[in-house]
């Protein structure tokens, strides 16, 4: 496919995943659910943390700072496979289940583990390297941040519709990537864009309000904002994502999306010896 098709492919994917959005609003349960688990645990992990820091105990907030990016990482890491799975029986004509969706997150409950904590590791070094006094170091780290974030953006998907090790987990997820070199990181920047558009028309005034004096306003403007943000933008690439994986793995088009062309994805995908997704195909 030649690369400007593959741009096309890109946006319009995006915008054909916010109608599945649209139809489908149960789908914006699993990142609200995850965002609230996360925040109950950081509001009892950090107060024992804080709790123990008090007492001068050398070495806690090391590992309480890995402790809690490995639970978050975790959190997340599980909703958004209940968001993935819930994703392909949306595009198969069923309703969304957030009680099916966790069901199927915690069958995979291992290898998101193991996903869990090579990622939050990653992250910790990636953020250490970032945070350094070099520039060299900082650049370096964002590269490598960037290279992370794309390499492993079919992870999730790997492991709620494959049964694989944890090597065929990366392997998988490159390959796949490989196969969407230029859908995928067009898809991620349509999906800034329209977080961003969500949130300008509250974070903007809320931002206002701060200056004229209305405090309490503008904070809960600027909240809003910020909510509705992250629930639409990780909504959107749970949507995204779904929609690339399975298409490039087994090649069937969902009906939402036929105003695309998605090429030879498919094919190139098979030519590679890949494998499909466990329970197979859209309506």
């Amino acid at each position: 496919m030649q690369l400007f098709q593959r741009l096309k492919t890109g946006f319009v994917l995006t915008k054909d995943s916010l109608l599945v959005m649209r139809h489908n609003p149960e789908l914006f349960l699993f990142p609200a659910v995850s965002g609230l688990a996360g925040l109950g645990f950081l509001a009892v992990f950090l107060g024992v943390t804080f709790g123990l820091m008090a007492a001068s105990l050398d070495g806690v907030a090391i590992v309480a700072l890995f402790v809690t990016y490995l639970v978050l990482t975790f959190i997340s890491s599980f909703f958004a496979a209940a968001l993935v799975h819930q994703t392909r029986e949306v595009l198969a004509g069923n309703d969304a289940s957030l009680r099916a969706g966790m069901a199927a997150a915690w069958d995979a409950k291992g290898p998101l583990v193991v996903w869990s904590l090579i990622s939050a590791t990653v992250g910790l070094i990636i953020n250490a390297i970032e945070n350094s006094d070099s520039r060299l170091g900082r650049l370096m780290g964002a590269i490598f941040g960037v290279a992370w974030t794309l390499m492993t953006f079919f992870v999730i998907p790997v492991i709620v519709f494959e049964r694989v090790s944890t090597k065929e987990m990366f392997t998988r997820s490159a390959g796949t990537f490989k196969q969407t070199w230029g859908e995928t990181p067009i898809s991620l920047l349509g999906i800034n864009v329209v977080s961003a558009v969500v949130a300008v028309p509250f974070l903007l005034p809320g931002f206002y309000l701060f200056e004229t004096g209305l405090v309490p306003v503008g904070i809960g403007l600027v909240l809003v904002g910020a909510l509705l943000s992250f629930l639409v933008s990780q909504t959107l690439q749970g949507v995204v994502k779904t929609t690339l994986y399975l298409y490039a793995s087994d090649g069937t088009r969902p009906e939402e999306f036929d105003d695309i062309d998605f090429g030879d994805l498919a094919g190139e995908q098979r030519g590679t010896g890949s494998r499909s997704p466990m329970g197979g195909g859209f309506r």
